[in-house]
């Protein structure tokens, strides 16, 4: 089957790439601060620099976490009818964005500061959407204790949604509180480790560093059997070299050490190759989600994810302040659907706002209304014999007839998508809609699915459960 994709590295430098990282990995290292996931590592074979400050990850050590790490992984639902398996090179998996501190009026630039009620009411949206395929925690709750947040976030995210969920732990405390939650909705850690229904998202912070309490979830996690995903988010030229192969090489031994501690702390342990880095605007230091360059550094990094065969997390989707612009799906088509063509399993940014600062409820939908179309742009096409067809391609060089011929009728449907969604249809003769009417229109069913009566997602005595784990959690804060 042939398929529409994005490759920026030859063969050749995927495998400079790797070297250049082991080499990272071994003369310079990694620091961690973590007294425990430090020891860990030096008692599975890693060194000290001489100063004690960093760990040097040797390549042996490197090859044995890949060797153990799984080339396959299930990020469970809560019903099982979604459930995610990857890699998988057929589709790109999405969900919405996080974690904002902010709700923004899309068409008025009305802001306020996020709450752990806007929490609910995302989640609430994803689970209704059908083109979003699992759930993270949209913003931050602001108005609760900074103790408390993180927790407070992820049991309303588990509570509101039955997809996947994916989250994060600020510390090995946190995490085994976000494990004890999720067990309730597992029937215990076991079912939880068969059936992980969210994973945990720990970045490494560039360059080559580890926080501790970052490590320590993560060792938590690797040991339940919670996925987690390496998140590197290396700015190039802030935090990572400007040029794009330097940053892809960053990005690639910040991966390799988190995978180490990964499979030190538990062989076997579910492990994604993950990357938000983009370029850095070196004139106001900051951020620049919106670069030429982000989707180039996005599939270097899943290129070096495919050439380990290991599931990866590195695409970014969402139209952000562009949606302003448009006044019908079609017109926001081709910028979606070049995302869709970086080799990643799983991508997240539905909703953003603000390179991510903010978020919005009509962007939500507007960016999943936009995706329902341009995802079919990196889907599958056969490439046999019988579709390449010589026989349709001889009789129609004699005849000039290609509409009436069998293989045109029996593949037209199937081989073209504007000829079933009329929202793929790129022609002047389209009829557009008004700047902002797309975002007028995804603000009214945004406010309508908040409006309906729904079932609820957990039982009353799961709900209970939860309860009494938070009061308890909560006390001890």
């Amino acid at each position: 089957m042939a398929k529409g994709r994005l490759e920026f590295l030859t063969s050749t430098e995927i495998r400079r790439v790797h070297d250049t990282s082991i080499r990272v990995l071994e003369e310079v290292g990694v620091v961690v601060h973590s007294d425990v996931v430090t020891k860990m590592l030096v008692d599975s074979g890693s060194m000290l620099s001489k100063d004690g400050k960093r760990v040097r990850v040797p390549q042996e050590l490197v090859k044995s976490a890949l060797a153990h790490a799984p080339k396959s992984i299930v990020l469970a639902t809560r019903d099982g009818k979604g459930d995610m398996r990857i890699p998988d090179h057929n589709r790109l998996h999405v969900s919405n964005g996080g974690e904002g501190v902010y709700i923004k009026e899309m068409l008025t630039g009305a802001t306020r500061p996020s709450t752990l009620e806007d929490v609910q009411n995302f989640t609430v949206i994803v689970e209704s959407l059908p083109q979003v395929d699992f759930a993270w925690g949209m913003v931050g709750a602001l108005d609760l204790p900074p103790d408390l947040k993180n927790i407070a976030e992820f049991k309303t995210g588990l509570e509101n949604t039955r997809k996947h969920f994916q989250g994060g732990a600020s510390d090995a405390e946190e995490a085994l509180e976000m494990i004890a939650l999720a067990s309730i909705l597992t029937d215990g850690t076991e079912n939880l480790k068969k059936n992980p229904i969210f994973s945990g998202t720990e970045c490494p912070i560039s360059p080559l560093t580890f926080e501790g309490g970052l490590a320590e979830a993560q060792v938590e996690f690797a040991k339940a059997g919670v996925p987690v995903v390496a998140m590197v988010a290396s700015v190039a030229g802030l935090t990572s070299p400007v040029t794009l192969s330097g940053t892809i090489a960053q990005v690639n031994a910040e991966n390799l050490a988190s995978l180490v501690i990964s499979q030190v702390a538990e062989k076997g342990s579910p492990w994604i190759y993950s990357s938000d880095s983009v370029p850095g605007d070196l004139v106001t230091g900051s951020i620049d989600y919106g670069a030429l360059e982000a989707q180039l550094l996005r599939t270097g990094a899943g290129q070096m994810g495919r050439y380990y065969g290991l599931p990866t997390m590195v695409a970014g989707v969402g139209l952000e302040s562009r949606s302003l612009s448009l006044g019908s799906v079609h017109e926001g088509v081709p910028s979606m659907s070049m995302m869709g063509l970086v080799p990643s399993d799983l991508g997240s940014g539905f909703g953003g706002v603000d390179q991510a600062a903010g978020a919005s409820f009509e962007q939500l939908v507007v960016d999943a209304w936009v995706w329902d179309v341009a995802r079919d742009f990196a889907r599958e096409f056969s490439a046999d014999d019988a579709a390449i067809s010589f026989e349709t391609i001889r009789d129609a060089g004699l005849d000039g007839n290609f509409l009436g011929k069998r293989h045109t009728l029996a593949r037209f449907k199937t081989e073209f998508i504007s000829t079933t969604k009329p929202e793929a249809v790129f022609s002047e003769k389209t009829d557009k809609g008004n700047r902002g009417d797309l975002l007028r229109k995804a603000k009214d069913e945004a406010q309508r699915i908040l409006k309906d009566v729904r079932a609820p997602v957990v039982s009353k005595d799961e709900s209970r459960r939860m309860d009494e784990l938070f009061k308890g959690i909560s006390r001890k804060h």
